[in-house]
């Protein structure tokens, strides 16, 4: 054990140690303040400011347009035609692939072509060319209705008699029309063409006789032709000759 004097030594250094820790730490904590300094920034700054027309160009480049909707994911129906057209563009790429396009290409054109001869041929495409005549108003309700209906004999004489001889030409062309249907050669029919009659002739001894006047009758009538009484004459002599 140890004696008085021992006890006392050791207390003695103890204290002096708790004496000089807190001096040595705080000494230590001041140097380390005091040794950073930190300068002020005495610099001038330069502020620059943009100009309208470079404000104007930077709002409208769309690098800078951050709030832009990005594009819809693409759909199975999206990735589809893709690669159909992908498909279609390696099959065209090739030599056959070529040549395959060129026949197509001509065989459109052809069928373009054809259909559309048809479609002329269809709605009488001397109409289209000469188009109605305007110039003699005629009221064609009263006897386009029901051909069976019209009184030609009257309606004829009536024309001649104000020496409308284009009205007796189309007067003469409806009679025929209404001989015909008679005989059951055509079915007449209000919205039926003058080459739809002919197309049903086109079996019959009539066919070229038929055509015939058509060609004359539509020259006249949808042709705005000025026909005297001379020519009148001629052509009512073609119309009487066509015998039913």
């Amino acid at each position: 054990m140890w004696n008085n004097s021992t006890k006392l030594v050791y207390c003695f250094f103890l204290a002096l140690l708790c004496g000089l820790w807190p001096a040595s730490a705080s000494a230590k904590t001041d140097s380390a303040t005091t040794a950073v300094v930190i300068p002020l920034d005495s610099s001038k700054t330069d502020v620059r400011k943009l100009s309208a027309e470079q404000k104007k160009k930077l709002s409208q480049n769309k690098d800078y347009l951050y709030d832009r909707v990005g594009p819809a994911p693409e759909t199975i129906w999206d990735r589809f035609v893709q690669w159909f057209w992908d498909m279609i563009s390696k099959i065209f790429s090739t030599k056959a692939g070529e040549v395959g396009w060129t026949i197509f290409k001509y065989a459109l054109i052809a069928a373009v072509v054809v259909i559309g001869i048809i479609l002329l041929v269809k709605n009488d495409v001397r109409s289209v060319l000469y188009g109605k005549s305007a110039a003699v108003h005629i009221d064609f309700k009263e006897f386009d209705d029901d051909i069976n209906k019209i009184n030609f004999e009257e309606m004829i004489a009536d024309a001649l008699a104000k020496k409308d001889y284009r009205k007796a030409v189309r007067l003469h062309f409806l009679k025929l029309l209404k001989e015909l249907t008679d005989k059951n050669l055509i079915k007449w029919q209000l919205d039926k063409t003058n080459n739809d009659y002919s197309i049903e002739l086109a079996n019959s001894k009539y066919s070229r006789a038929f055509d015939e006047l058509t060609v004359m009758y539509e020259y006249i009538w949808y042709g705005d032709f000025n026909l005297d009484e001379t020519n009148f004459m001629a052509t009512i002599t073609k119309f009487k000759e066509f015998h039913v």
